[in-house]
């Protein structure tokens, strides 16, 4: 019995991280094709973005490849569960995918915003990967370790050039409003959203992946 609960947890905790790898670059790819517009001379910062959305679909596919080996698909999660989702969602009261590109890069106040949010999304996920791998629940499953490990490596590069980038034109500092949510989602999350999923009875698997839904 104490296995099953326990493959259920680590099943939903990787449906949770292939849906937010999966929504991390897709948005990533749009942020890019921003940046090149606008910020054309900056190569060493396009260069970051670019592995970090590297990364991204990187992990996307080691989580896909997680259930693949197990014959199993992901527990069906939706934006609720999305981290940066949810941010957007709250700063700038609109869906991640319905970001109006062309204005973000109109206003450096709501590009720099955006930026923001992205590197405390980053920063946030490093501490929680930190905990994860101390999890003695993570560590008996050696493939979440292995994975966990790699996405702990690649981690700090995907937080700290947003922070340079930002520092550089003074607008790196998160505001109150920021950190206020960041804190509240993380806790909603954790304390809230994923009990109530895990002791949800009849939680559906998805019955495709993430990367195989045509967007009509």
């Amino acid at each position: 019995m104490f296995s099953v609960l326990r493959q259920r947890y680590l099943d939903l905790l990787a449906s949770v991280y292939i849906y937010n790898e999966h929504q991390g670059y897709r948005g990533l790819e749009r942020l890019l094709e921003a940046i090149r517009r606008r910020y054309p001379e900056e190569h060493e910062f396009i260069a970051a973005v670019e592995k970090h959305t590297s990364d991204e679909r990187k992990h996307y596919r080691m989580f896909r490849h997680y259930f693949e080996r197990q014959g199993a698909m992901p527990y069906h999660v939706d934006r609720t569960c999305g981290y940066v989702d949810r941010f957007i969602t709250i700063i700038f009261r609109r869906n991640l995918e319905d970001l109006d590109t062309e204005q973000l890069l109109s206003s450096d106040a709501l590009f720099f915003k955006l930026c923001r949010l992205i590197m405390m999304t980053e920063f946030r996920g490093m501490k929680q990967v930190d905990q994860l791998l101390r999890s003695r629940m993570v560590q008996s499953s050696p493939a979440l370790m292995k994975i966990f490990r790699i996405v702990e490596r690649d981690e700090p590069s995907h937080c700290y050039p947003y922070q340079h980038w930002l520092r550089k034109r003074g607008g790196h500092e998160p505001e109150f409003e920021e950190r206020t949510v960041d804190l509240w989602i993380h806790y909603s999350l954790t304390l809230i959203k994923l009990p109530l999923l895990y002791l949800t009875p009849r939680l559906r698997r998805r019955t495709s992946w993430p990367d195989e839904v045509v967007v009509g």
